[in-house]
């Protein structure tokens, strides 16, 4: 799978070292030597004239933040270069990303009442992006990540079997271990057969049938099939892994505004990194 650049959004923030480690972490599992750090100067309005000197004086500081940065990753890559873009969020970030294949790494932080800027961000990517959900690093630290084993959490759907092409990929790159989940959604069950004997029989049909498509895809996979509300499934069967890899719908922020309702929810409760595949 080849990827030409990785793009990684820094904020500043706390999560900042954890997010640089994992985007070099990502370009080796997958050889890509070269990075993008980008900020984004978000404004809703155009501002006056008069503020000119005051953004453009931010944005040098910022610049320099972000080149310190880039000069701990360059033992690690070929080229390393940053962006410092000034508009509205989402598109500022397709002006970063236009027209390239790779990607992206972020950090999350949710919100109750409002959609978080990460999230935001989610919602206007196509490219695959590795959200960091890890505890903060005290520094950054590549060799401090160590996956283990991946969760990736399959539908049979066109995207999530891209996931686990993915997953499969970065487990034989680091030797680890791949768990495939397949989860019968059992609600949607109940709320079509109310006979509970019928229902029961229809859940185990579709585990036999799940299991049967993992077989083909590949016998020696390792998978569990199981019934249950998806998201809730696939997060507590995360608290056992060090990555999960799903996918995605893929729709762009002008199209929908969201990225898949299970995929959404694993994002916003899991614990772990998420690697999510459009």
């Amino acid at each position: 799978m080849n990827a030409e650049k990785i793009y990684i959004a820094i904020d500043f923030k706390s999560s900042t070292n954890s997010v640089l480690s994992y985007a070099v972490w990502l370009s080796q599992t997958f050889e890509c030597k070269n990075l993008c750090l980008f900020h984004i100067m978000e404004y809703t309005l155009t501002p006056p004239a008069y503020l000119t000197p005051y953004i453009n004086k931010e944005k040098k500081k910022i610049e320099e933040k972000l080149k310190k940065l880039a000069e701990q990753t360059i033992s690690y890559v070929s080229n390393v270069e940053i962006k410092v873009v000034f508009g509205r969020l989402i598109e500022s970030i397709k002006e970063v990303m236009k027209d390239k294949i790779g990607f992206a790494v972020m950090g999350f932080k949710t919100h109750i009442t409002r959609p978080s800027t990460s999230e935001r961000i989610l919602k206007g990517l196509k490219m695959p992006v590795l959200i960091v959900k890890e505890e903060n690093f005290t520094e950054f630290n590549p060799a401090a990540i160590k996956i283990k084993k991946i969760l990736c959490p399959v539908d049979f759907s066109e995207y999530s079997l891209k996931a686990l092409n993915f997953a499969k990929n970065i487990a034989n790159k680091w030797n680890c271990e791949l768990e495939v989940l397949h989860v019968v959604p059992e609600q949607k069950v109940r709320s079509i057969i109310e006979d509970q004997e019928e229902r029961e029989k229809y859940i185990n049909y579709l585990k036999e049938n799940a299991k049967e498509q993992l077989q083909k895809i590949n016998e020696n996979l390792r998978y569990e099939v199981v019934a249950g509300i998806p998201s809730e499934e696939i997060i507590k069967k995360s608290k056992e892994v060090d990555l999960i890899v799903i996918g995605s719908k893929g729709r762009s922020y002008t199209e929908a505004v969201i990225i898949g309702s299970v995929a959404e929810a694993v994002i916003k409760h899991s614990q772990k990194p998420v690697l999510l595949v459009h």
